[in-house]
């Protein structure tokens, strides 16, 4: 059946801001049942874990886990990098830029499972980090007496070989690269790039 010529531009007209309007609801729909503001915020903070020119085209994960046992995807990424957002429950902003190893390293450790290091892995935390220990992957507070290991902002290393406390040190304070839970299966190199603790 033929529609008269100005009732079919009105439907089309309609059908075109109908789809308009679903293309922008589906762009904008809150992200793993957060708010837009919330996810945006968390994106923004992701990306300044690295140079633009590896954080502008990663992947942005929350901590959160789907159903399947993954972190929650906050953002697509076109690059082979992965990073997340601050770690509300410590003292510091720290947010983080893995490479796949190292987040093949990461769900290992939130797994409470040995990671299986088959090549070099790096991170950045550019804007520093704070670790409830030096010692002790598990720990989410620092123990009685002791303080939280405040790190400026640095890169990180993990190797499959043990690494050799005769060549790098264990002491966070040193300014100088040191290794973070040495001897545990997620020991890894701490590299500072900034002098002093970042900002709190």
């Amino acid at each position: 059946m033929m529609l008269p010529k100005g009732t079919m531009k009105a439907t089309l007209v309609l059908v075109l801001v109908a789809g308009i309007i679903a293309f922008g609801m589906a762009h904008s729909a809150p992200v793993a049942s957060q708010d837009d503001a919330d996810a945006a915020a968390k994106i923004e903070n992701a990306m300044g874990a690295a140079p633009s020119s590896i954080s502008a085209e990663a992947t942005i994960l929350d901590y959160e886990m789907d159903d399947a046992g993954k972190f929650v995807v906050l953002r697509e990424g076109s690059n082979d990098w992965s990073c997340f957002p601050d770690i509300t429950s410590t003292p510091g902003n720290d947010p983080q830029c893995n490479d796949q190893a190292w987040m093949d390293w990461t769900y290992a450790l939130f797994a409470g499972e040995e990671p299986n290091i088959a090549v070099p892995g790096l991170a950045y935390m550019l804007q520093g980090g704070s670790d409830a220990s030096n010692t002790d992957p598990a720990a989410t507070e620092p123990a009685a007496g002791e303080d939280w290991v405040s790190t400026p902002p640095h890169v990180m290393l993990i190797m499959p070989e043990e690494l050799d406390q005769a060549v790098f040190s264990t002491d966070h304070g040193s300014g100088e690269p040191y290794i973070m839970w040495a001897g545990t299966p997620y020991e890894h190199i701490m590299m500072p790039v900034a002098e002093g603790e970042h900002d709190m």
